[in-house]
């Protein structure tokens, strides 16, 4: 337990500022998570201090102190990311603070959105409500974890394979994958986050796929090698829901397409549109499906560690957390009276039963040769980020390095 760390301590400064790109500005939330998730203690007034210190201000001071030319364009270049017009005035207002790290008041966010694309409110119907919530009552984190796949990107051929921990809505993992129909791939995913976290859940939730199939077969015998104990006809280690009853998972999905599917489809078929993309062209294919899961998987994450420090909004009549976000949700269960329910294992057995089903591998799109000179040419271009606004720009670039002997 290390207490009150000054304002240059290195842990510390990754904690505030991951904080603040939450859009977290309570500073007894903030003293909790500091315990819990790093080990500094630290009273409400001292986080307050150092967050002065390192120049973290909450939405009304940023808000008076940034000149409005600022703080609009820190608003349009949001919005500008949208061309689908999914995002509401809350998404606006904490992707600014977890991609620029600003907090601005909602009233300002809404008044740039109402005065520079007011029509947009009109085209965001309540799609939330089409998914029927039955009530659940979960009693920890690991409890139950959610997965599924996401078919909506299989159109520009990048399917994702997700997990959440059913309690907390906390987005677990995200992969962008070359199928989600591949029970190997599935089953190699689920490991992933079982080496990740040290253990298992009570339970593992899927819809009845062909591709679960394997992934059912590997949680029952995790559950007998480690917890023999726990009967599985009493508590199944993995149970079969169709999709509308897997509602954690499925509500999640909505705002992935909302928050990212929607854009990332819009963004892809530039390229088709504009022929910079010409998907029938065998080399074009084969150097999009080494370069665009590079930017997919980089926007995942970025879009779950958006999601899981978003707060929901406050339920009163619902169990389980609510009035937080989903890291801290997770982080500190007893806040909403949850408790941790994880099964440790032996993450020595798992990595080697990872390494026998092929490792990383199985998750690439492309052969490791042509993955290697690929890599070779992109490097050259010495490229600072790549975006959905440049991607086909350093695709165009990367075709005659990449294929010499085609654009001599």
């Amino acid at each position: 337990m290390c207490f009150n760390p000054k304002a240059d301590d290195a842990q510390l400064l990754e904690a505030l500022q991951k904080y603040h790109r939450e859009n977290i500005a309570n500073n007894q939330d903030i003293a909790e998570r500091l315990q819990a998730e790093y080990g500094i203690k630290m009273s409400a007034s001292t986080v307050k201090h150092r967050r002065k210190e390192l120049g973290l201000f909450g939405s009304g001071v940023t808000t008076r102190r940034m000149p409005d030319t600022v703080s609009t364009q820190l608003v349009l270049a949001q919005m500008d990311k949208d061309p689908a017009k999914r995002h509401g005035v809350r998404t606006i207002q904490y992707k600014i603070a977890h991609e620029r790290a600003v907090h601005l008041t909602r009233k300002f966010v809404l008044d740039v959105m109402h005065d520079y694309d007011a029509d947009a409110f009109a085209l965001r119907d309540p799609t939330a409500k089409k998914i029927r919530r039955d009530p659940k009552h979960p009693i920890g984190i690991h409890e139950r974890w959610a997965g599924d796949g996401h078919d909506k990107l299989y159109k520009i051929s990048f399917p994702i394979w997700g997990v959440v921990d059913d309690a907390t809505s906390k987005w677990l993992g995200g992969w962008v994958v070359p199928s989600n129909r591949m029970g190997e791939i599935v089953a190699y995913l689920f490991l992933c986050l079982v080496e990740e976290y040290g253990g298992i859940p009570l339970q593992f939730s899927t819809d009845c796929g062909s591709e679960t199939t394997k992934l059912y077969g590997l949680i029952n015998a995790l559950r007998a090698v480690f917890y023999l104990d726990i009967a599985l006809d009493e508590l199944p280690a993995h149970v079969f829901l169709r999709s509308v009853r897997n509602i954690s998972i499925e509500r999640s999905w909505l705002r992935l397409r909302l928050d990212f599917g929607d854009n990332v489809v819009a963004f892809f078929e530039r390229g088709e549109e504009s022929g910079v993309y010409r998907p029938q062209d065998p080399d074009y294919y084969e150097l999009c499906q080494w370069l665009w899961p590079i930017l997919l998987r980089k926007e995942m994450k970025s879009f779950m560690d958006f999601r899981n420090g978003a707060r929901m909004r406050k339920d009163v009549d619902k169990p389980g957390p609510s009035g937080m976000s989903r890291n801290k949700a997770f982080s500190l269960p007893h806040k909403w009276g949850g408790r941790n329910c994880l099964l440790p294992v032996d993450v020595n057995i798992i990595r080697e039963i990872k390494e026998h089903m092929g490792g990383d591998a199985l998750l690439e799109f492309v052969s490791p040769e042509f993955s290697e000179r690929a890599e070779c040419a992109y490097k050259s271009l010495k490229i600072v980020d790549l975006t959905f606004e440049n991607v086909w720009d350093v695709f165009t670039a990367m075709l005659p390095l990449v294929y010499p002997e085609k654009f001599a």
